[in-house]
C-alpha cells in the first residue's frame, strides 16, 4: 500500500502500471461529476460520493486483476488495511467483478482530501470508513490493470 498526497503520485510511475494516463486525465479536469470515465486497456476512473460507514466489523475487499488508487477529493475517510494473506475470504471471489470480501484485523489510516492511496492485489482494504461519526466524502477510484 502507498499513501501520499495526489501531487506526489508521479513518484510511483515505475511501480504503478497505467498511472501516466490516469494522472493526465485527472490533472486535465478541474471538476469531476459522479460517474465513470473509461481509460485504455479496460482501466477506468470512477467518481463517487457518499457517507462513510463504521469501521467496526467492516469487511475488507481485494482485487486480482486491478489495483486501486483512491483519491479523496472532499471530506475524509479512514481506510482499513491488512496483508491479504492474514485475512479470510468470506464467500466466493467474483472473477466477473474482480472482488472478494475478507475478514480479519485491520490497521486504520485517516486519508484527508488531497491525499490518495494505492492498494495492490496483496492489500486487503476497507475503504470509506469512519472511527467515530459518519462524514460526507467525494473521491475517485482509479482502477488500473496489473
Amino acid at each position: 500500500m502507498i499513501v501520499c498526497p495526489w501531487k506526489d503520485i508521479a513518484r510511483y510511475l515505475g511501480s504503478v502500471p497505467g498511472l501516466q494516463e490516469a494522472m493526465d486525465m485527472v490533472n486535465s479536469k478541474t471538476f469531476w461529476e459522479v460517474g465513470t470515465t473509461q481509460l485504455s486497456g479496460g482501466n477506468r476512473i470512477m467518481v463517487m460520493e457518499g457517507t462513510t460507514r463504521s469501521a467496526e466489523g467492516a469487511l475488507f475487499e481485494a482485487h486480482r486483476k486491478f489495483l486501486d488508487i483512491q483519491y479523496i477529493l472532499e471530506g475524509q475517510e479512514y481506510v482499513g488495511w491488512a496483508p491479504l494473506e492474514q485475512t479470510v475470504l468470506e464467500g466466493e471471489f467474483s472473477e466477473e467483478k474482480d472482488i472478494g470480501m475478507y475478514s480479519g484485523k485491520a490497521d486504520f489510516l485517516r486519508i484527508a482530501a488531497g491525499n490518495c492511496y494505492v492498494v495492490f492485489p496483496e492489500d486487503a482494504h476497507a475503504p470509506t470508513c469512519h472511527l467515530d461519526a459518519p462524514n460526507a466524502y467525494k473521491k475517485m477510484v482509479i482502477k488500473l490493470r496489473v
